[in-house]
Protein backbone atom coordinates (compact mmCIF):
# COMPACT_ATOMS: atom_id res chain seq x y z
CA UNK A 1 0.00 0.00 0.00
CA UNK A 2 1.28 3.27 -0.79
CA UNK A 3 0.30 6.21 0.72
CA UNK A 4 1.29 10.29 -0.33
CA UNK A 5 1.47 12.20 2.85
CA UNK A 6 0.41 16.43 2.36
CA UNK A 7 1.76 18.98 4.05
CA UNK A 8 2.79 22.60 3.46
CA UNK A 9 5.85 22.12 1.82
CA UNK A 10 5.07 19.09 -0.46
CA UNK A 11 1.52 20.20 -1.67
CA UNK A 12 2.15 22.39 -3.88
CA UNK A 13 4.58 20.26 -6.37
CA UNK A 14 7.58 22.75 -5.34
CA UNK A 15 5.24 25.76 -6.17
CA UNK A 16 4.47 28.57 -3.46
CA UNK A 17 2.20 27.42 -1.00
CA UNK A 18 0.20 30.90 -1.55
CA UNK A 19 -0.49 29.91 -5.25
CA UNK A 20 -3.71 28.54 -5.59
CA UNK A 21 -3.19 27.23 -9.09
CA UNK A 22 -0.42 24.67 -7.29
CA UNK A 23 -3.08 22.88 -5.08
CA UNK A 24 -5.00 21.91 -8.11
CA UNK A 25 -1.62 21.08 -9.64
CA UNK A 26 -1.05 18.57 -6.39
CA UNK A 27 -4.40 17.47 -6.88
CA UNK A 28 -3.52 16.26 -10.42
CA UNK A 29 -0.41 14.59 -9.41
CA UNK A 30 -1.64 12.48 -6.60
CA UNK A 31 -4.51 11.50 -9.00
CA UNK A 32 -1.51 10.35 -11.87
CA UNK A 33 0.45 8.81 -9.34
CA UNK A 34 0.35 4.88 -7.97
CA UNK A 35 -0.80 6.15 -4.30
CA UNK A 36 -3.67 4.21 -2.69
CA UNK A 37 -4.62 6.97 -0.34
CA UNK A 38 -3.42 10.75 0.78
CA UNK A 39 -2.70 11.81 3.97
CA UNK A 40 -3.01 15.39 4.31
CA UNK A 41 -1.21 17.22 7.79
CA UNK A 42 -3.50 20.15 8.65
CA UNK A 43 -2.61 22.97 10.40
CA UNK A 44 -3.46 26.84 10.12
CA UNK A 45 -1.10 29.42 9.34
CA UNK A 46 1.00 27.14 6.70
CA UNK A 47 -1.34 26.39 3.06
CA UNK A 48 -2.45 29.50 1.06
CA UNK A 49 -5.47 32.08 1.32
CA UNK A 50 -7.76 33.15 3.69
CA UNK A 51 -6.99 30.67 6.45
CA UNK A 52 -5.48 28.08 4.71
CA UNK A 53 -8.77 27.84 1.96
CA UNK A 54 -6.56 27.20 -0.96
CA UNK A 55 -6.85 23.46 0.34
CA UNK A 56 -9.99 22.57 -0.25
CA UNK A 57 -8.91 22.81 -4.12
CA UNK A 58 -6.62 19.66 -3.19
CA UNK A 59 -9.32 17.71 -1.30
CA UNK A 60 -12.09 18.39 -3.51
CA UNK A 61 -10.20 17.41 -6.21
CA UNK A 62 -8.18 14.34 -5.45
CA UNK A 63 -9.69 10.94 -6.18
CA UNK A 64 -8.10 8.47 -3.43
CA UNK A 65 -9.28 8.10 0.00
CA UNK A 66 -8.36 11.00 2.59
CA UNK A 67 -7.08 10.93 5.98
CA UNK A 68 -6.74 13.87 7.83
CA UNK A 69 -4.30 14.72 10.79
CA UNK A 70 -5.67 17.82 12.15
CA UNK A 71 -2.58 19.67 14.47
CA UNK A 72 -4.58 22.67 15.07
CA UNK A 73 -8.08 22.24 16.41
CA UNK A 74 -9.29 25.90 18.04
CA UNK A 75 -11.70 26.05 20.80
CA UNK A 76 -12.90 29.82 18.86
CA UNK A 77 -12.21 29.86 15.48
CA UNK A 78 -13.19 32.81 12.84
CA UNK A 79 -16.54 31.34 10.70
CA UNK A 80 -14.09 30.55 7.88
CA UNK A 81 -11.94 28.49 9.65
CA UNK A 82 -14.80 26.63 11.33
CA UNK A 83 -16.13 25.90 7.67
CA UNK A 84 -13.01 24.71 6.67
CA UNK A 85 -12.60 22.10 8.76
CA UNK A 86 -15.80 20.92 8.17
CA UNK A 87 -15.33 20.22 5.17
CA UNK A 88 -11.99 18.50 4.75
CA UNK A 89 -13.92 16.43 7.70
CA UNK A 90 -16.63 15.65 5.30
CA UNK A 91 -14.23 14.85 2.42
CA UNK A 92 -11.69 12.49 4.78
CA UNK A 93 -12.78 9.29 5.06
CA UNK A 94 -11.46 9.44 9.04
CA UNK A 95 -9.66 12.64 11.03
CA UNK A 96 -7.15 11.99 13.36
CA UNK A 97 -6.21 14.34 16.29
CA UNK A 98 -3.65 13.54 18.98
CA UNK A 99 -5.43 14.21 22.19
CA UNK A 100 -9.21 13.55 23.69
CA UNK A 101 -9.88 17.22 23.77
CA UNK A 102 -9.15 18.11 20.01
CA UNK A 103 -11.93 15.07 19.53
CA UNK A 104 -14.48 16.68 21.93
CA UNK A 105 -13.94 20.05 20.58
CA UNK A 106 -14.44 18.78 16.56
CA UNK A 107 -17.44 17.02 17.53
CA UNK A 108 -18.83 20.28 19.78
CA UNK A 109 -17.35 23.49 17.83
CA UNK A 110 -17.26 21.87 14.40
CA UNK A 111 -19.97 19.52 14.01
CA UNK A 112 -17.83 16.61 13.36
CA UNK A 113 -19.45 13.59 13.19
CA UNK A 114 -17.53 11.17 16.18
CA UNK A 115 -17.46 8.16 14.45
CA UNK A 116 -14.81 9.66 11.44
CA UNK A 117 -12.50 10.69 14.83
CA UNK A 118 -9.76 9.14 15.85
CA UNK A 119 -7.47 9.73 18.49
CA UNK A 120 -3.85 8.60 18.18
CA UNK A 121 -0.68 10.10 20.05
CA UNK A 122 2.13 11.88 18.64
CA UNK A 123 4.87 9.81 18.38
CA UNK A 124 8.34 10.81 19.16
CA UNK A 125 11.70 8.27 18.64
CA UNK A 126 12.29 6.63 21.85
CA UNK A 127 15.76 6.74 23.17
CA UNK A 128 17.70 3.59 23.74
CA UNK A 129 19.25 5.01 26.92
CA UNK A 130 19.87 8.57 28.66
CA UNK A 131 23.27 9.61 29.58
CA UNK A 132 22.64 12.71 31.44
CA UNK A 133 26.85 13.22 32.53
CA UNK A 134 28.09 12.07 29.55
CA UNK A 135 26.12 14.25 27.44
CA UNK A 136 26.66 17.01 29.22
CA UNK A 137 30.47 16.60 29.33
CA UNK A 138 30.30 16.19 25.55
CA UNK A 139 28.49 19.52 25.10
CA UNK A 140 30.97 20.95 27.54
CA UNK A 141 29.16 21.85 30.55
CA UNK A 142 29.65 18.90 32.88
CA UNK A 143 28.39 20.96 35.96
CA UNK A 144 25.63 23.24 34.78
CA UNK A 145 22.32 22.58 35.64
CA UNK A 146 20.53 22.70 32.43
CA UNK A 147 16.64 24.19 31.19
CA UNK A 148 15.92 23.77 27.89
CA UNK A 149 13.47 24.61 24.75
CA UNK A 150 13.66 23.52 22.01
CA UNK A 151 12.25 23.66 17.86
CA UNK A 152 11.02 25.92 15.72
CA UNK A 153 11.70 29.77 17.47
CA UNK A 154 9.01 32.36 17.25
CA UNK A 155 6.84 34.45 19.62
CA UNK A 156 4.33 31.69 20.30
CA UNK A 157 7.36 29.24 22.03
CA UNK A 158 7.45 32.09 25.19
CA UNK A 159 10.80 31.83 25.62
CA UNK A 160 11.15 35.27 26.83
CA UNK A 161 8.74 34.31 30.44
CA UNK A 162 11.07 31.51 30.91
CA UNK A 163 14.71 34.04 30.33
CA UNK A 164 12.38 36.27 32.97
CA UNK A 165 12.57 33.62 35.53
CA UNK A 166 16.03 33.54 35.40
CA UNK A 167 17.02 36.12 37.91
CA UNK A 168 14.85 34.46 40.60
CA UNK A 169 17.02 31.67 40.01
CA UNK A 170 20.69 32.28 39.55
CA UNK A 171 20.71 33.44 43.23
CA UNK A 172 20.00 30.03 44.45
CA UNK A 173 21.43 27.99 41.40
CA UNK A 174 24.33 29.79 40.11
CA UNK A 175 24.99 27.01 37.49
CA UNK A 176 21.55 27.27 35.96
CA UNK A 177 22.03 27.53 32.05
CA UNK A 178 18.78 27.54 29.62
CA UNK A 179 18.74 26.58 26.36
CA UNK A 180 17.25 27.59 23.54
CA UNK A 181 17.34 25.16 20.79
CA UNK A 182 16.76 25.35 17.01
CA UNK A 183 16.47 28.05 14.18
CA UNK A 184 13.66 30.57 13.81
CA UNK A 185 10.50 29.56 11.82
CA UNK A 186 11.25 29.42 8.41
CA UNK A 187 7.71 31.39 8.23
CA UNK A 188 8.72 33.40 11.11
CA UNK A 189 12.15 34.55 9.29
CA UNK A 190 10.67 35.05 6.24
CA UNK A 191 8.27 37.88 7.69
CA UNK A 192 9.87 39.30 10.41
CA UNK A 193 13.74 37.91 9.90
CA UNK A 194 15.34 37.60 13.20
CA UNK A 195 13.85 40.34 15.24
CA UNK A 196 12.57 37.77 17.85
CA UNK A 197 15.27 36.03 18.63
CA UNK A 198 17.12 39.70 19.07
CA UNK A 199 14.72 40.40 21.41
CA UNK A 200 15.67 37.39 23.42
CA UNK A 201 19.30 38.17 23.28
CA UNK A 202 18.80 41.70 23.92
CA UNK A 203 16.55 40.96 26.89
CA UNK A 204 18.68 38.22 28.11
CA UNK A 205 21.53 41.04 28.22
CA UNK A 206 19.27 43.50 29.96
CA UNK A 207 18.85 41.37 32.81
CA UNK A 208 22.60 40.40 33.32
CA UNK A 209 21.75 36.53 33.13
CA UNK A 210 23.35 36.22 29.58
CA UNK A 211 26.18 34.22 30.70
CA UNK A 212 23.21 31.77 31.86
CA UNK A 213 21.01 31.78 28.38
CA UNK A 214 22.52 30.29 25.17
CA UNK A 215 21.02 30.35 22.16
CA UNK A 216 21.98 27.48 19.29
CA UNK A 217 20.42 28.67 16.19
CA UNK A 218 20.61 25.54 13.87
CA UNK A 219 18.52 23.02 12.35
CA UNK A 220 19.98 19.76 14.09
CA UNK A 221 20.05 16.03 12.99
CA UNK A 222 18.52 13.78 15.05
CA UNK A 223 21.75 12.58 16.63
CA UNK A 224 22.59 15.99 17.66
CA UNK A 225 18.90 16.68 18.92
CA UNK A 226 19.45 13.78 20.92
CA UNK A 227 22.56 14.75 23.22
CA UNK A 228 21.22 18.38 23.62
CA UNK A 229 17.78 16.38 25.21
CA UNK A 230 19.99 14.07 27.08
CA UNK A 231 22.02 17.04 28.63
CA UNK A 232 18.51 18.63 29.48
CA UNK A 233 17.45 18.73 33.54
CA UNK A 234 14.01 20.18 33.04
CA UNK A 235 12.16 20.89 29.79
CA UNK A 236 10.50 24.48 29.82
CA UNK A 237 7.33 24.89 27.15
CA UNK A 238 6.19 28.42 28.30
CA UNK A 239 3.90 28.13 25.20
CA UNK A 240 1.46 30.94 24.99
CA UNK A 241 -1.18 29.50 22.46
CA UNK A 242 -3.81 28.03 24.87
CA UNK A 243 -5.51 26.12 22.22
CA UNK A 244 -2.44 23.61 21.46
CA UNK A 245 -3.44 20.90 20.86
CA UNK A 246 -0.16 19.38 19.53
CA UNK A 247 3.38 19.21 20.41
CA UNK A 248 6.01 16.75 19.10
CA UNK A 249 8.31 19.21 21.41
CA UNK A 250 6.92 18.18 24.38
CA UNK A 251 6.39 14.53 23.34
CA UNK A 252 9.75 14.30 22.58
CA UNK A 253 10.88 15.58 26.37
CA UNK A 254 8.68 12.97 27.63
CA UNK A 255 10.44 9.97 25.83
CA UNK A 256 13.28 10.93 27.06
CA UNK A 257 12.54 11.00 30.99
CA UNK A 258 12.71 14.79 31.65
CA UNK A 259 10.40 16.50 34.16
CA UNK A 260 8.26 19.21 32.38
CA UNK A 261 7.25 22.85 33.37
CA UNK A 262 4.57 24.04 30.95
CA UNK A 263 1.68 26.53 30.14
CA UNK A 264 -1.53 24.54 30.36
CA UNK A 265 -2.04 24.66 26.79
CA UNK A 266 -5.52 22.01 25.75
CA UNK A 267 -2.57 19.27 24.81
CA UNK A 268 -0.44 19.85 28.39
CA UNK A 269 -3.26 19.81 30.10
CA UNK A 270 -4.23 16.55 28.72
CA UNK A 271 -0.44 14.85 28.25
CA UNK A 272 1.35 15.50 31.14
CA UNK A 273 -1.66 15.06 33.76
CA UNK A 274 -1.04 11.78 36.12
CA UNK A 275 2.05 13.48 37.39
CA UNK A 276 4.09 13.61 33.89
CA UNK A 277 4.99 17.45 34.29
CA UNK A 278 4.52 20.61 36.46
CA UNK A 279 2.13 23.97 34.89
CA UNK A 280 3.07 27.05 35.23
CA UNK A 281 1.08 30.20 34.62
CA UNK A 282 0.82 31.62 30.98
CA UNK A 283 3.14 34.68 30.05
CA UNK A 284 4.45 34.20 34.12
CA UNK A 285 7.80 34.29 34.29
CA UNK A 286 7.78 34.06 38.34
CA UNK A 287 5.39 31.42 38.01
CA UNK A 288 8.48 29.33 36.09
CA UNK A 289 10.76 29.88 38.65
CA UNK A 290 8.69 28.74 41.29
CA UNK A 291 7.89 25.55 39.52
CA UNK A 292 11.72 25.01 38.52
CA UNK A 293 12.01 25.57 41.86
CA UNK A 294 9.81 22.83 43.04
CA UNK A 295 11.76 20.32 40.94
CA UNK A 296 14.90 21.01 41.76
CA UNK A 297 14.58 21.27 45.63
CA UNK A 298 11.69 19.16 46.59
CA UNK A 299 12.49 15.74 47.70
CA UNK A 300 11.22 13.03 44.99
CA UNK A 301 9.39 15.00 43.00
CA UNK A 302 11.86 15.34 40.00
CA UNK A 303 12.67 11.27 40.10
CA UNK A 304 9.05 10.57 40.01
CA UNK A 305 8.02 13.24 37.26
CA UNK A 306 10.86 11.55 35.20
CA UNK A 307 9.48 8.62 36.04
CA UNK A 308 6.30 9.19 34.66
CA UNK A 309 7.59 11.03 32.01
CA UNK A 310 9.68 7.76 30.53
CA UNK A 311 6.79 5.21 31.22
CA UNK A 312 4.69 7.76 28.74
CA UNK A 313 7.27 7.95 26.37
CA UNK A 314 7.50 4.34 25.84
CA UNK A 315 3.68 4.29 24.88
CA UNK A 316 4.23 6.42 22.00
CA UNK A 317 7.09 5.41 20.39
CA UNK A 318 7.02 5.30 16.07
CA UNK A 319 6.54 1.98 16.36
CA UNK A 320 3.45 1.51 18.27
CA UNK A 321 2.28 4.56 16.78
CA UNK A 322 2.72 3.79 13.42
CA UNK A 323 0.86 0.57 13.66
CA UNK A 324 -1.93 2.62 14.36
CA UNK A 325 -2.32 5.13 11.37
CA UNK A 326 -1.43 1.87 9.43
CA UNK A 327 -4.61 0.58 10.51
CA UNK A 328 -6.66 3.90 9.69
CA UNK A 329 -5.08 4.15 6.47
CA UNK A 330 -6.23 0.76 5.72
CA UNK A 331 -9.54 0.63 7.01
CA UNK A 332 -9.85 4.06 4.98
CA UNK A 333 -8.40 2.32 1.61
CA UNK A 334 -10.87 -0.96 2.10
CA UNK A 335 -13.98 1.24 2.51
CA UNK A 336 -13.05 3.62 -0.33
CA UNK A 337 -12.71 0.38 -2.56
CA UNK A 338 -15.72 -0.83 -1.20
CA UNK A 339 -17.90 2.72 -2.14
CA UNK A 340 -16.63 2.92 -5.82
CA UNK A 341 -17.19 -1.43 -6.35
CA UNK A 342 -19.70 -2.69 -3.94
CA UNK A 343 -18.97 -5.68 -1.82
CA UNK A 344 -18.25 -8.16 -4.36
CA UNK A 345 -15.25 -5.99 -5.88
CA UNK A 346 -17.28 -5.25 -8.81
CA UNK A 347 -17.77 -1.57 -10.43
CA UNK A 348 -21.34 -0.50 -9.98
CA UNK A 349 -23.43 -0.41 -13.58
CA UNK A 350 -24.24 3.43 -14.98
CA UNK A 351 -27.64 3.00 -16.62
CA UNK A 352 -27.06 4.40 -19.86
Amino acid sequence: MKFGFVTSTNACNKSSASSRRSYLSAASFLNESNVDLVSLQHEFGIFGGESGEYVLDLCRNIDRPLVTTFHTVLQNPSERMREIVREISQISGTVVVTIAAAANILEKQFGVNPEKIVVIRHGVTVPACVRKQYAKRQLGIPKRTVLATHGLIGSGKGIEFAIKSLPYLVKKTPDILYLVIGETHPEVRKHEGEAYRNTLISLAKRLKVNRNVRFVNRYMREDELSLYLQATDIYVAPYRGRDQVSSGTITLALAYGKAIVASPTIFAREILSHKRGLFCKFDDARSIAVCVKRILHVSGLRQELEMNASEYGQEVGWARVVDQYSAVYRSAVSTHRLMDYGPLGMKPLVPS
